[in-house]
Order: C-alpha cells, then sequence, then structure tokens
C-alpha cells in the first residue's frame, strides 16, 4: 500500500482530513490536568450526534480508547492502540469489510492518525512499568487535542437535552390539562364548544423523534388550544350558572343511615380556615374590604420562604436549589390531583387569588393535609380559603411562619435566676 513520510511517521494516502490529523498529532502534549480517558470518552460519545458520527464510529472509538492504559495519555508517549481487524471485527461484531470501512471513516474525521510499520503490521510493546516503548497501530492523538472541541458540544448537547425534556414535559402537562377541563365540561354538560374534539386533539399521537423546534411549535399550538378551551368553560360555566333552575326530573337521593362528617362540608371548612386566618383588629365586614384588599395586594412572600416552610413540595420539584415560581406552579398542578383537589377547585382558586398566590395557597394546603389537620376534603379547604380571599381576611405569610415552625421550633429561653 502505498505511503508518504512527513516526519511524524507513515500516513495512508486517503484524504487531506490524514493531513489534519498528523497535525494534531503533532500538537498533542497529553490531555489537560484532572481530565482522564474516562471523561474524555464520555464527552466524545455525548458530542458525536452534533459532529453527525454514527454508531458504528462511536463503538470503534470506543473500542480503541479501553485497550489504552491511563499513562499513554500523560504526554511521555502518544496513546498508540494496536488491535486488528480481526480483534476488532470480533469486539463489534462487524465483518472484517465493515471495520475497514469505519477504520477509513474514522481517519476522514480527524479521529485517528495511523502510524505504520515498515510491513503496515499493527504491533507494539511495552516496558515493565507498562509504559509504551515502540508501537505501531492507531494514534490516538488528535482525540486528546480536540478535547475543549468535544466539552462545549457535549454541554451544548446537554443544554438542548435539557431543553427538548422542558418542552416534553409542558407539552405533556398542557395536553392533560385540556383533557381535564373538556372531561370536566363534558360532565356537566356545559355547551359552546366541541369539547370532544378538543380531547381527541390533545389525546393524538405526536411525533416519534420530534426536533426541538417542532417541540416548540407543538408547545405553542396546544398553548393556544388550552387558552379557547380555558376561555369557552369560563363562558360555558357562568352562561350556565346564569340560567333559571326550574323542575327536576332526577330522583332525590334519600339520606343514609351513616350520614357524612360535619367536617366534610364547605361551610365547616370555612369556618376552620376562617379560625385560622382571623387576626385581631382585621374585620371582614363590607367597610373594611377596600383596606384589606390593599393590604393583601402588598403582601410580599418569597419563593424562598415557601420552600422552607413546606419542605412536603420538594419531591415534586425537579431542582428545589434553582426552583422559579413557574416551577412551583407546576408542582402544585400534579399535586392537586393527589390530594383529590378537582380541577374547578384549582381553577377558582387561580382566578380569586392569582396564579403564585394559588400555589402558595394549594402548597398550604398539601402541608396540612400531609400533617394530618385535613382529614376530609382538601377541596374543600381550598375553596374555604377562596373565600377568606374575596372578603379580604385571607392572609398567607403569616400561615408559612406558622409552618415553618414545625420543622425549626423556637428555642425556650432559660428560666431566670432569681435571687435568694
Amino acid at each position: 500500500m502505498q505511503t508518504v513520510q512527513n516526519g511524524t511517521g507513515d500516513v495512508r494516502r486517503l484524504a487531506d482530513a490524514q493531513w489534519a490529523a498528523a497535525r494534531l498529532v503533532d500538537a498533542y502534549g497529553g490531555l489537560p490536568e484532572g481530565i482522564s480517558k474516562a471523561m474524555l470518552l464520555d464527552r466524545f460519545e455525548r458530542a458525536a450526534p452534533r459532529l453527525g458520527f454514527g454508531d458504528g464510529i462511536v463503538r470503534l472509538i470506543r473500542a480503541l480508547v479501553r485497550v489504552t492504559q491511563e499513562q499513554d495519555w500523560t504526554g511521555k508517549t502518544h496513546p498508540i492502540a494496536w488491535p486488528s481487524n480481526d480483534a476488532l471485527g470480533e469486539e463489534l461484531q462487524r465483518s472484517r469489510t465493515v471495520i475497514q470501512g469505519l477504520i477509513r471513516s474514522a481517519v476522514r474525521a480527524g479521529l485517528v492518525h495511523m502510524k505504520d510499520s515498515g510491513n503496515g503490521k499493527r504491533w507494539g510493546y511495552r516496558g515493565e512499568r507498562g509504559q509504551i516503548i515502540e508501537a505501531f497501530g492507531f494514534d490516538l492523538s488528535p482525540l486528546a487535542v480536540r478535547w475543549d472541541e468535544f466539552a462545549d458540544l457535549a454541554a451544548a448537547r446537554g443544554l438542548e437535552q435539557e431543553r427538548r425534556r422542558h418542552l416534553k414535559r409542558k407539552l405533556g402537562e398542557v395536553r392533560r390539562e385540556i383533557r381535564t377541563v373538556c372531561a370536566d365540561a363534558l360532565q356537566h354538560e356545559l355547551l359552546g364548544f366541541d369539547w370532544n374534539d378538543a380531547i381527541a386533539r390533545a389525546s393524538g399521537r405526536l411525533p416519534r423523534t420530534p426536533s426541538l423546534g417542532e417541540l416548540e411549535g407543538l408547545l405553542d399550538v396546544f398553548s393556544g388550544l388550552l387558552t379557547a378551551v380555558d376561555a369557552a368553560w369560563v363562558k360555558a360555566r357562568k352562561s350556565s350558572d346564569m340560567e333559571p333552575r326550574g323542575f327536576e326530573s332526577r330522583a332525590h337521593k334519600e339520606p343514609t343511615t351513616h350520614p357524612k362528617s360535619e367536617r366534610t362540608t364547605y361551610p365547616a371548612h370555612r369556618e376552620e380556615v376562617a379560625d385560622r386566618s382571623a387576626r385581631p383588629g382585621q374585620g371582614a365586614g363590607a367597610a373594611d374590604l377596600d383596606g384589606a384588599e390593599t393590604r393583601i395586594s402588598e403582601e410580599v412572600i418569597p419563593l424562598s420562604l415557601v420552600l422552607e416552610a413546606i419542605p412536603e413540595i420538594h419531591e415534586h420539584l425537579d431542582e428545589v436549589a434553582a426552583a422559579e415560581w413557574e416551577d412551583l406552579v407546576d408542582a402544585v398542578a400534579r399535586v392537586a390531583p393527589l390530594m383529590g383537589v378537582n380541577v374547578s377547585a384549582l381553577r377558582e382558586a387561580r382566578q380569586t387569588l392569582g396564579r403564585n398566590r394559588a400555589a402558595i395557597a394549594v402548597a398550604t394546603v398539601l402541608a396540612r393535609w400531609k400533617d394530618g389537620e385535613i382529614t376530609s376534603s382538601a377541596g374543600g379547604y381550598l375553596r374555604a380559603m377562596c373565600e377568606r380571599e374575596r372578603i379580604g381576611a385571607l392572609h398567607l405569610l403569616p400561615s408559612l411562619y406558622g409552618l415553618k415552625e414545625r420543622h425549626a421550633p423556637r428555642r425556650k429561653s432559660p428560666p431566670r435566676r432569681t435571687e435568694r
């Protein structure tokens, strides 16, 4: 086979990329300090899709890097592997012809440099300490020289994958909410919108491997559908509530011998929330309504306080330290059905308290539900909090400080000494 001499070893005349690989070999000085061959291989495998490398090349490079030793990458010697094509074929479960094609592709990609012996064979031997004395075969120095490139591409791909997971999660939540709202509308026989068509659209099959742009487009489409469904639900619900109630043909249920306890009713929860939220000197009459609303609007609640006071919500957040209001809103939307809070109660809370304050309210209900203070209807408790908000008597900040005391109780002051 025809070869040429360029001062660094024999180079097969395959393509211009081989000369580029030879120049990378000349620039080799070992891996950066603190970087191992396992880290190099990890970054390469994560960057491979962005570089357009197929699975065959990735598996070939993995097999070559694994037969090297850690000391080969320090810069004292070049990391050279000398497995035969038959050995590589057995390792990768590929034919000899396929292995030869993968080697040529790796050389063209500038990943390896072929250092040939005089007879074109691959061989090598190590010293007593395992260091390479002389070797001919695959010089993997270009991989080490391209470490920064692989690391940057791997980081970019990691960000892209995180963005993709976020979009898929949001897309799933939006589609589930569409189906939930439409199912609630069908259950209450609301008119004015094609609820079944919206359910069918939100239940359709998505592309198997959508691109990032396709996911963003799908999220925009379904977010628009959710907005239309929400608006239609609110309009139909108001229209239904305004219609006069006539004679009902449905049979009335006779009371059972074991009626539900009083705590399961909404008025009982309203009284319980009123007792918790009422503060001395604050009336709930119409005369004090304007002042109460002003105080509520000025109530500033930091997210850090919510997360500190209600650790029960942590398991539903992806990363507590980096959580934002949007993450808390998404978390309580997933938690609410677990407590039996239906979509209408959650929607009423968002309309009455606002998005962030409603999330705090649901998180507060979660804490009391987990502690066993709410033993019957968490949805009724949440509706009672909405009732307190309407009359200007709901104050979430004192409740959060009270919940915080559960985990960080105040220290009792030592008894005072009395002089005799």
